[in-house]
């Protein structure tokens, strides 16, 4: 069967490269808004006790368990003046009416003693938003810098479950795009070092944007029908990449064993596309399964880096034996090894010294 591919991107090696630059915009048009779709998580087992109890807290009583902390601080040094309670009880008030809020407890209205710091000058006031966590956490980005103030009678901070989620969430998408700016440039750069070719570094980094841009993709139409975590497409990025790479090495490191060999170009290709894409088609084939075990756990967020596992996977395979052979096929001759040194150069010194 990899034999065929391998003829079939030979001989229709334009008709194979026009399709996969038709579908990589096609995806990537689509998968740019992934991360728009892709949900925030809470970390709770879906059928646990405590999920059951908070279910019921919920539906019968209207209440259940503060996500959303504020903190108090008064700024004369006493929580228990004056000053200091009526501008708390304030912000407490302000806080009721902000949307998905449901119940809000303060040290000043509960007379609770177990939500008042032990100097004094601190104390506590919680919190519960309903909804989901990624409608919590957008609401939270609107109210939060809001609520974070510092006046004459108190300093406010928010924490709590819900915003340390929303940062980690706000983090972690950041560092996405962080890591796409940096990433690229510096996997090429090695790329080009290690094949000192730069067609080939640029094809196999071209195989691993294929991977991700693909698992984007794919993660974004599998958020229309469940839950997928945001998490999800930092793995995306991560493990498509990584393979991607891993992948086209194994290919391009054939090809030119073939060409050293003798073998024509095209037979190169086929042969590279046989021999190596049995262990690309293997190896993803292995990597699959392995993730497909995250889906046996109940957390959802856990479930999305199986389904992220399997698209980048899925995608890597397909870039690496139908779009890599094609563009072997067209451009094989400038991925060629360059005629080695063996009396100069840097290797050949070292391994005389």
């Amino acid at each position: 069967m990899l034999t065929r591919l391998g003829r079939l991107a030979v001989r229709r090696s334009r008709a194979a490269l026009i399709g996969v630059l038709l579908a990589f915009l096609g995806l990537a048009a689509y998968g740019a808004g992934a991360q728009n779709d892709l949900d925030l998580a809470r970390w709770s087992s879906p059928g646990t006790e405590s999920v059951r109890a908070g279910d019921v807290l919920r539906e019968e009583f209207g209440t259940g368990n503060p996500n959303l902390a504020l903190l108090v601080t008064a700024r004369d040094g006493d929580v228990d003046s004056a000053r200091t309670r009526d501008a708390a009880r304030a912000l407490a008030q302000e806080v009721e009416r902000l949307p998905l809020v449901t119940d809000v407890t303060s040290y000043w209205d509960a007379d609770s003693r177990a939500l008042r710091g032990t100097d004094g000058r601190r104390a506590l006031v919680l919190v519960r938003l309903e909804g989901s966590a990624t409608e919590a956490r957008e609401q939270l980005a609107t109210f939060s810098p809001r609520l974070t103030r510092t006046t004459d009678e108190l300093t406010v901070q928010v924490g709590g479950q819900e915003e340390i989620s929303r940062q980690v969430g706000e983090q972690a998408r950041t560092d996405f795009l962080r890591a796409e700016l940096f990433a690229l440039p510096a996997v090429l750069l090695l790329l080009v070092l290690v094949y000192r070719r730069t067609t080939a570094a640029l094809l196999t980094v071209a195989v691993g944007l294929l991977s991700v841009i693909g698992t984007l993709a794919g993660l974004r139409a599998i958020a229309q029908f469940t839950e997928v975590s945001a998490f999800a497409a930092n793995l995306a990025l991560v493990l498509g990449l990584g393979l991607g790479v891993d992948y086209s090495l194994f290919v391009i490191s054939r090809y030119r064993e073939e060409r050293a060999a003798g073998r024509p170009g095209p037979d190169a290709v086929v042969r590279a596309t046989a021999v190596a894409g049995r262990t690309v088609v293997f190896s993803g084939v292995t990597v699959a399964v392995s993730l497909c075990a995250l889906l046996v756990f109940p957390f959802f967020f856990l479930s999305s880096f199986a389904y992220a596992g399997v698209l980048v996977v899925v995608a890597a395979v397909a870039g690496a034996v139908v779009f890599l052979p094609a563009a072997l096929a067209r451009w094989g001759h400038r991925v060629e090894r360059p005629a080695a040194r063996t009396t100069s150069g840097f290797w050949h010194r070292t391994a005389l010294a």
